[in-house]
């Protein structure tokens, strides 16, 4: 019955009528991969090993930006890209960046489609996911802790320095990072520390990704120069409990160090936007309802509380992704999940890709 409505509702929407504004903004550059979007909501990437420059005027890139203009969107996964997700299940989401109308189309972005027309489009948001260094050892994104060494240091020292030189005179947006910790990378986080405002003159806003276990007064007081460009963050926790956080989900964590850790973040003025990011499993979904009680009552009407389907990065098997893996219908908890999301879904600083589950608890045996 869900699969029906999922289709019929999929059939009203035209996505010809939309345009999404992030593959003409926005590069990602990991280690050898580069992406215009997230590799989980956006399956087409880009030459790989491919110098920054190269990447973001490939062919590849093109086409990516050719399918929002042709309204095809062929390369995007409607069920895992949040904003695709409630678009194509409810059939009408409003004003939700980064996807448009093309009939009332932002002056910025319509500024930026003309540009790629003409062949002048430079990147005015680049992630940096470029060094996997972390203090901790997530399964559901490494099977074991991640330290940069002298060479790898260099590396992003390098990387970063390129950025610079190819593109910094146009980016206004950086973030920091999609692979790892800024706290835990000694290249990310000395390039904060030794931040030059002259070589980065369109800079407006440093997003950070993290998971907070190091972002405390000392860590925060070492990059200061970049103070002043971070007005919104990503958390990523997984958990509402204490067990759940140091035995499943964020292995080498410190449930009690991160909460200390978030009191101290809710207390920092220019903090607009405070994202806090749920990846959905089944060992942690019973705990959404709690989580997002927890964020709203720390970080208040900053609060942005994301929950998010699981992926397999390689670090499970087929079979230990399924056992994982309880949105998916076959799922034995499935029913139990389809409850627990109807429980916290209605909720207003709430985001997510679970819309295809909103709203049928009712039908579920």
């Amino acid at each position: 019955m869900r699969l029906f409505l999922f289709i019929y509702v999929m059939s009203k929407v035209n996505l010809k009528d939309y345009v999404c504004a992030v593959p003409f903004t926005s590069l990602e550059i990991m280690d050898t991969q580069r992406h215009l979007c997230c590799s989980s909501w956006l399956l087409n990437p880009l030459p790989e090993k491919s110098s920054v420059k190269d990447a973001w005027f490939s062919k590849e890139a093109n086409d990516v930006r050719d399918s929002m203009l042709d309204g095809s969107f062929r390369h995007c996964s409607k069920t895992q890209c949040p904003v695709l997700n409630q678009l194509t299940t409810k059939g009408d989401i409003g004003k939700i960046d980064p996807i448009y109308k093309k009939d009332n189309l932002p002056s910025t972005l319509q500024n930026k489609i003309d540009s790629y027309n003409n062949g002048i489009l430079y990147p005015t948001i680049v992630q940096f996911s470029f060094d996997r260094s972390c203090n901790l050892k997530c399964p559901s994104c490494r099977v074991k802790i991640i330290t940069a060494g002298s060479k790898k240091i260099k590396e992003v020292e390098l990387t970063i320095q390129e950025i610079e030189d190819t593109f910094g005179k146009y980016i206004e947006t950086l973030y920091i990072t999609g692979s790892g910790d800024p706290f835990i990378s000694v290249g990310f986080r000395n390039f904060m520390h030794n931040l030059d405002d002259n070589k980065w003159p369109s800079l407006k806003n440093i997003h950070l990704h993290t998971n907070a276990t190091k972002w405390n007064k000392k860590w925060w007081e070492y990059i200061k120069p970049a103070h002043k460009y971070i007005k919104s963050c990503e958390i990523s926790i997984d958990a509402g409990t204490k067990d759940t956080y140091e035995t499943k989900t964020r292995i080498g964590g410190d449930w009690d160090e991160l909460v200390e850790n978030l009191n101290f973040i809710s207390t920092l003025p220019r903090l607009r936007r405070i994202k806090t990011s749920f990846v959905v499993q089944q060992g942690n979904y019973k705990e959404m309802g709690i989580f997002y009680d927890s964020m709203i009552d720390i970080f208040k009407s900053k609060a942005e509380v994301f929950f998010g389907k699981i992926n397999n990065w390689g670090t499970f098997t087929d079979k230990v992704f399924l056992e994982h893996k309880v949105w998916d219908s076959n799922h034995p908890e499935h029913s139990l999940f389809i409850k627990e999301v109807n429980k916290v879904i209605p909720a207003k600083q709430c985001w997510h890709n679970l819309q295809e589950f909103v709203n049928t608890s009712k039908s579920v045996i």
